[in-house]
């Protein structure tokens, strides 16, 4: 089984509270739903919930997926 995040999809912003959504794209290469509730980036660890994620086969590819990942959290 071989997995990691899509570097170039994470994207992080803020609410004036300062809770961050953290969007992410995990690519694998078993079928499911995936996701981390624990995400390190930028020197800072956020750590959350899990409020949508899907799945969908990657076209083209032979037996890969993503998984798209949107995180509510705080840092």
């Amino acid at each position: 089984m071989a997995e990691f995040i899509d570097c170039t999809s994470l994207s992080i912003s803020y609410n004036i509270y300062g809770v961050a959504t953290v969007t992410y794209t995990i690519v694998s290469d078993t079928p499911g739903l995936k996701a981390y509730k624990t995400i390190r980036a930028g020197g800072r660890t956020f750590v959350g919930y899990v409020t949508n994620i899907s799945m969908n086969p990657i076209p083209g590819s032979s037996g890969w997926y993503e998984n798209h990942v949107i995180l509510v959290a705080t840092s």
